[in-house]
C-alpha cells in the first residue's frame, strides 16, 4: 500500500487584505492549498494574480488576515529554525546585503547559532551547489544579474531548508542564466527539496509535479502540467486558456496535429517530448 505524501506545508481558507490610506483591497481569498513534502509545486498566473503575494504568505513575510498557514501542522507565521522559509526574490538587489560571494552567504548562518566549521561547510557546499565558489571572493557588486540571482539562491541553500520558494526568480534573466537557475533548483529538488516556483513563463511549468494557478486572488485550478494544457472544460477551453496564457510551442503543435487529424498518443509539454511523441506516431 502506498501511503500518502507529508504535507509540509498547508493553507486553509487563507485570505490576505491590504490595508492602504485609501481603503483595503482583497489579494488573496479563500486559498485552499497543500504543499507535498519532495513536491515542485508550479503557482502561475499574470501580473497582479495574487501569486507573488501567496508566495509571501506561504514565506511567513505576510500574515494572514484570516485563516490558517500551518508548517508541519503548527499554526502561524511559518518558521525554520526561528526565520521564515527562504525565499528567492525576481530582483537578487533587494535582498543581498554581503559585501563579498562568501560574505553573502555566511551572514544567513550567524544567527543559527552554528560552530564556525559547519557555517563554512554550508557556505561552500551552498557555493558549490550553485557554481559559484570560484568566484567566493568577489565583491557582490561586480557579478552579474545572473550571478546575483545564483548568490542569492546559494543563500537560501546554507539554511538547509526542506522547502524552497522561487518568485518569478528567472523572470529577469538572459537564457543563460536562467538555465543554470533551473538547473541548481531542479538538482535540489532531485536530492529531496520540496520547490516552489512561482512563475508566468508557461515553458517552466514542464518540470512541476502540479500546478496551482492563481487568478483575482483565487485558485482557479490546482493540477498537473498536462491537465492545464491540455484538459478542455464543458465550455472547450483550457485551464492555460481561461487564464489568458498563450500554451508553450510544444503544447500549440500538439493541438495543431490534433486539430489536423493526427492526435500525438503522449501530450507532450516540452520540445524533446514534441519529437518523441510525433516520433511515436
Amino acid at each position: 500500500m502506498i501511503s500518502e505524501p507529508f504535507v509540509l506545508l498547508r493553507m486553509e481558507n487563507l485570505t490576505y487584505t491590504l490595508s492602504t490610506a485609501d481603503g483595503s483591497r482583497v489579494l488573496l481569498q479563500d486559498i485552499n492549498l497543500s504543499v507535498r513534502q519532495g513536491e515542485w509545486l508550479a503557482v502561475a498566473g499574470t501580473n497582479g494574480s495574487g501569486k507573488s503575494t501567496l508566495a509571501r504568505t506561504m514565506a511567513g513575510l505576510y500574515k494572514p488576515t484570516s485563516g490558517t498557514v500551518r508548517l508541519h501542522g503548527t499554526d502561524a507565521a511559518p518558521e525554520l529554525g526561528g526565520s521564515t522559509i527562504p525565499l528567492v526574490f525576481q530582483n537578487p538587489d533587494t535582498h543581498l546585503l554581503g559585501e563579498t560571494v562568501y560574505e553573502e552567504v555566511r551572514f544567513g548562518l550567524e544567527y543559527m547559532g552554528l560552530s564556525d566549521e559547519e557555517m563554512e561547510e554550508r557556505v561552500e557546499e551552498a557555493l558549490r551547489d550553485t557554481g559559484l565558489l570560484p568566484l567566493a571572493h568577489r565583491l557582490v557588486e561586480s557579478l552579474s544579474g545572473g550571478q546575483k540571482q545564483l548568490l542569492a539562491a546559494a543563500g537560501c541553500l546554507a539554511l538547509r531548508p526542506p522547502l524552497l520558494l522561487f518568485d518569478e526568480a528567472t523572470s529577469m534573466l538572459d537564457p543563460l542564466s536562467r538555465e543554470a537557475l533551473l538547473e541548481t533548483a531542479r538538482r535540489k529538488h532531485r536530492e529531496g527539496t520540496t520547490v516552489v516556483w512561482v512563475t508566468q513563463l508557461l515553458d517552466e511549468l514542464s518540470f512541476a509535479d502540479r500546478v496551482a494557478a492563481v487568478d483575482g486572488g483565487r485558485l482557479v485550478f490546482c493540477g498537473t502540467p498536462g491537465a492545464f494544457f491540455y484538459e478542455r472544460s464543458a465550455e472547450g477551453t483550457t485551464p492555460c486558456e481561461r487564464l489568458g496564457f498563450e500554451p508553450p510551442y510544444a503544447v500549440r503543435v500538439a493541438r495543431e496535429l490534433e486539430r489536423l487529424g493526427l492526435p500525438l498518443r503522449r501530450k507532450p509539454l516540452t520540445v524533446e517530448e514534441l519529437a518523441e511523441a510525433v516520433c511515436l506516431c
